[in-house]
């Protein structure tokens, strides 16, 4: 009899697993037809190009392959790591694009000078092709792009595409979104692997000349210094750790700039404040930016945050710089430096918001929203039924 019990228990045990499981996909399925519009809904107001061509063995459809996103460092479940509602892939080419028309050209045996830095050659054939998609006439020939610092070339001599130069067809593709070229003459997929080291790419972001460059050791390249990054507890590994394509340094400089600017103003006649807050402390006189010639006042605002007994003082020309992407700044009156970035984060106690560099998410909050929820759950189902295993 006792045997027969525990008999009946286990088969009672498995039939509640075989329940439960059955429900899960029952709950799965449900969310799936009532969610069929959400699976790309960050690509809602996207408009393709025809030129975008599917890419095989792309799990989120952004025009990146699993592979090359996985060589690259970018999310291959991800179509819009960034979140403008542009497909990664088609963000890059276009950046890549921009980057290679703004090159410096050199032209081999004349007296003008080898750039020291990134720069393209250009091999003009005799000779058209015609786009497939638009028929536009493009020369058959392209450019070599020289990389003397890192003495690297694109492309490589054996490149399936074109050994000797990224053809001008690839260049008209990569414009319109695409890493693929469909002409006459080349037909193929450019190197994005090669091709982004070579012009010392990762990411789609613009950057603008108010980011200056670091003296200081920078080992990930995120903008951050290595001892700022010890400092303030973030990687000195990793420059992009919350996988938002841009670099770390730029968006906490942003996000800092943005909690500065949200901060309660503390009015000396006012109730007592028991929070962060900040005075302005306003001069006779403005300051100038010497990147865009902008003014600002010349005074500062003094940010106090009382539980921790600590307060900074943020001059605005400073500000000024943290809303362009740098921790960098440079005026007529404050002059060139660089702010204490690991005492305004911790003032400031950043991450402020969720999504703020540095946000720790629970293990199940799988849309970053810093809750879990319903939609957490239709996010699981979206990369479930991605999975090709």
């Amino acid at each position: 009899m006792r045997r027969l019990r525990r008999a009946q228990q286990r088969h009672a045990k498995k039939n509640e697993k075989f329940k439960h499981r059955a429900i899960t996909a029952g709950a799965a399925a449900a969310i799936v037809f009532g969610a069929g519009t959400n699976l790309n809904k960050a690509l809602a107001t996207y408009k393709p190009d025809n030129h975008q061509q599917p890419v095989s063995q792309d799990a989120d459809a952004d025009l990146l392959s699993n592979k090359e996103e996985f060589a690259i460092g970018y999310q291959p479940f991800t179509a819009d790591q960034n979140r403008n509602e542009i497909p990664d892939g088609v963000e890059l080419a276009q950046h890549c694009a921009a980057v290679v028309n703004e090159l410096p050209s050199y032209i081999p045996g004349t007296l003008m000078p080898i750039p020291n830095r990134t720069y393209k050659i250009h091999q003009a054939l005799f000779g058209i092709e015609r786009c497939n998609v638009c028929g536009q006439e493009i020369n058959m020939g392209g450019w070599e792009i020289i990389n003397p610092t890192l003495d690297l070339r694109f492309p490589d001599p054996n490149d399936p595409l074109e050994g000797a130069f990224l053809p001008d067809l690839a260049l008209h593709y990569m414009e319109h979104g695409s890493f693929d070229c469909l002409g006459d003459t080349h037909q193929g997929r450019v190197d994005i692997v090669r091709l982004l080291r070579v012009l010392e790419l990762r990411y789609p972001y613009e950057p603008n000349k108010h980011q200056l460059s670091i003296q200081d050791s920078d080992l990930d390249g995120d903008f951050l210094t290595d001892s700022e990054e010890l400092a303030a507890g973030y990687s000195l590994y990793n420059a992009d750790q919350n996988e938002s394509l841009v670099p770390d340094g730029l968006e906490l400089a942003k996000q800092c700039a943005e909690a500065i600017e949200a901060l309660p103003i503390l009015d000396p006649n006012g109730p007592e404040v028991n929070e962060i807050y900040k005075m302005d402390l306003l001069q006779r006189g403005l300051e100038w930016c010497e990147v865009c010639g902008e003014s600002v006042n010349m005074g500062y605002c003094q940010i106090t945050n009382l539980k921790l007994g600590l307060s900074i003082d943020v001059p605005y020309i400073v500000s000024h710089y943290m809303q362009h992407g740098s921790f960098n700044y440079s005026g007529d009156v404050h002059g060139k430096g660089r702010f204490d970035v690991p005492l305004l984060v911790k003032i400031l106690e950043m991450p402020s918001r969720c999504g703020d560099l540095g946000t720790l998410y629970h293990p199940n909050d799988l849309n970053k929203d810093c809750n879990v929820d319903f939609e957490d759950l239709v996010t699981f189902v979206e990369k479930w039924l991605q999975d090709s295993e």
